[in-house]
């Protein structure tokens, strides 16, 4: 093509102008993550086009230059329209047309979805696009329609047929994302049927680099909330019960936190599935891991208390209080992680979720829905994939649920007035029954058969390494984005702090 547009990605002038329309879009929109950096400037990176059909565009990386962090990649893809929108990026020269964000284009979301579909490679200026269609959707399957939904994160979405959903990375990273390794081989190696199922991918490859993740397409879940909110419903039942003076949970509740929990370790099942695939394979606790993760836990200790001590003024006197807790307690905490140097562990390590809490589950067709498998977003995609206890994704939940109880009962209007110490006694009631409903059902659920965990003893030492992890993580969540809450990871470590006796020699 010889017109502006399908010369674009070698135009220097125009990639200019489009950079200098950039910068705003950006910083604005919902999926950019360095909105807490200082902007230095954004290059363009890549710029190669995606042919479909009769229609041209462009995948278009934006190198993000910060003046505090390291450099970002994001994916923007772009699209020409003949009619001028407000959004436009620019105008082509010779009345050509408009170019435009191409992720809200009609056009472009039936090229990905046929594209799909048909599962080729197409051949680009800088490598390949490899589409490929997972074994849920049939060859034979039509474009029908395609919307972008209401509400975007960190990523864009679209919904297909209203039956398939497409989630296109925006921030890129130099591994492929580990969501589509993981619903890739729960639904397809795993026959696990709680995650909705692998419908295809679209790869960036070239010769010599590992392929980088642009899109991920999976079966639509209809739900019509997540689990944190449903918890928060039937916690509100028991905050009416507690602020009238009675103490009462449903058996609905737990019947749900049971199914949760045999859903939890099905995943674990299917995660531990015996697979010549080397990036799921179980694997031992070797000398290497284990001084990676005394390393990890050790440092995550260190920055949280040079947080703690950085914030300290400027919190009240009951978390003040909390924090002195976990200061005297330093070197109980770091004896009790030198011990993952040491202790004898037959148990195995597999991939997990990695990121697991009420908020990744929707209740669908009475049953649950496990969604968001990239991993812990503090980590690096490389340390996403690293295998662990699968027992670090039961803390992850087990946290979660006590963050659901200590939010209603602490922040709650009807509770402001209340006795705290009252209030934490209710908590902790409420937590420990849901805490011990949770693993326990979790446990059986797996079997006595299954190899997962070699003895009680392992079983019990591991669960308490990541619950503590898992709380002195929380504390840089708080403390950058609500102080106030900080007293409720504390409160966390505390109770962890008083199961450790059992672990000093």
């Amino acid at each position: 093509m010889n017109s502006a547009w399908g010369n674009f990605y070698k135009d220097e002038q125009l990639i200019q102008q489009l950079l200098s329309g950039l910068p705003g879009h950006i910083k604005s929109a919902r999926w950019f993550g360095g909105k807490g950096y200082s902007w230095k400037e954004v290059r363009c990176g890549h710029c190669f086009p995606f042919k479909h059909d009769d229609q041209l565009f462009y995948f278009f990386v934006a190198e993000i230059h910060y003046e505090d962090h390291e450099l970002e990649n994001y994916l923007i893809p772009l699209a020409c329209v003949k009619d001028a929108p407000a959004n436009a990026f620019m105008a082509l020269p010779n009345d050509e047309g408009f170019v435009v964000e191409a992720g809200n284009e009609t056009s472009f979301h039936r090229a990905l979805f046929e594209q799909v579909v048909a599962g080729q490679t197409l051949k680009s200026t800088d490598g390949s696009l490899a589409f490929e269609r997972g074994s849920s959707v049939a060859e034979t399957e039509k474009y029908i329609s395609s919307r972008n939904p209401t509400i975007d994160q960190s990523n864009s979405s679209i919904f297909f047929n209203d039956k398939y959903f497409m989630k296109i990375y925006r921030k890129l990273f130099r591994e492929m994302n580990p969501e589509v390794e993981m619903v890739r081989f729960l639904t397809e190696k795993g026959q696990y049927s709680h995650a909705p199922a692998y419908c295809g991918s679209l790869l960036w490859e070239r010769k010599g680099i590992p392929p980088i993740t642009f899109a991920l397409m999976m079966n639509k879940v209809d739900a019509s909330k997540d689990n944190w909110v449903s918890t928060g419903d039937e916690l509100n039942d028991f905050l009416t019960a507690f602020v009238a003076g009675e103490f009462s949970l449903h058996e609905h509740v737990f019947e749900q936190v049971e199914l949760l929990a045999r859903r939890t370790a099905e995943m674990h099942l299917a995660l531990s599935t015996r697979s010549r695939e080397k990036a799921f394979a179980v694997e031992k606790y070797t000398q290497e891991y284990r001084s990676w993760l005394h390393d990890h836990l050790t440092d995550l200790l260190k920055r949280r208390l040079d947080m703690i001590d950085h914030h300290y003024h400027s919190l009240d006197g009951h978390a003040q209080r909390m924090a002195s807790v976990l200061r005297l307690n330093e070197k109980l905490i770091r004896r009790f992680f030198g011990q993952i140097l040491t202790r004898p562990l037959k148990s195995l390590r597999t991939r997990i979720h990695g990121d697991y809490h009420l908020g990744q589950v929707l209740y669908s067709n009475n049953d649950f829905i496990i969604i968001d498998f990239e991993g812990e977003p503090e980590s690096s995609i490389i340390e996403r994939k690293i295998k662990h206890s699968p027992l670090k994704d039961v803390a992850g939940m087990v946290r979660s649920f006590h963050y659901a109880v200590s939010a209603k009962l602490f922040f709650s209007l009807e509770t402001q007035a209340m006795n705290q110490e009252r209030l934490q006694k209710a908590a902790d009631r409420w937590f420990y029954l849901i805490r011990e409903t949770f693993t326990e059902t979790y446990l059986k659920a797996l079997g006595k058969d299954q190899r997962l965990f070699a003895s009680k003893a392992e079983l019990n030492f591991l669960f308490l390494l990541h619950l503590l992890e898992k709380a002195i993580y929380e504390i840089g969540y708080e403390i950058n984005g609500r102080p106030e809450w900080l007293k409720i990871p504390l409160k966390g470590i505390e109770q962890v702090i008083n199961e450790l006796e059992k672990f000093e020699d």
